[in-house]
């Protein structure tokens, strides 16, 4: 039989605020920590994004792995955001991947804070999560 695991959860907007992206590696979340001083978890439940950049623009979500040189790892399938739009995705259209610090410097040197790499320049980004953690 298998027992359910109940988790702390708190849902929060993304620690950085409003992202104005710049085509390169944007941080978006900062993982906090609890009470004793242990890195949180985090999924992310909602994504708005105002793109006005005269084109589609892709997201990509995901962390950066300091293996050798800093690399962007994607964690989430692209998203594309319209121009002109509000694009809003929620928690039914994002797979539920958790962002964690905890385990991932020991394992391939990953740092675990949520990171952006947009395939434009000033795209307007904004992130709301659950972060999970006593």
């Amino acid at each position: 039989m298998v027992t359910p695991v109940l988790r702390t959860m708190i849902r929060k907007p993304n620690s950085v605020g409003l992202i104005t992206t710049t085509g390169g590696n944007d941080l978006t979340h900062v993982l906090g920590t609890n009470r004793s001083g242990v890195t949180r978890t985090a999924i992310i439940r909602k994504i708005l994004c105002y793109n006005n950049t005269g084109g589609p623009v892709t997201l990509q979500f995901g962390t950066r792995d300091f293996a050798a040189v800093p690399n962007f790892v994607q964690y989430l399938p692209d998203l594309v955001a319209q121009n002109t739009l509000d694009n809003i995705w929620t928690e039914v259209d994002i797979p539920a991947v958790e962002f964690s610090v905890q385990l991932l410097p020991l394992v391939l040197g990953r740092e675990g804070n949520i990171y952006l790499l947009a395939s434009a320049a000033l795209a307007l980004v904004t992130l709301e999560v659950d972060e999970f953690g006593s």
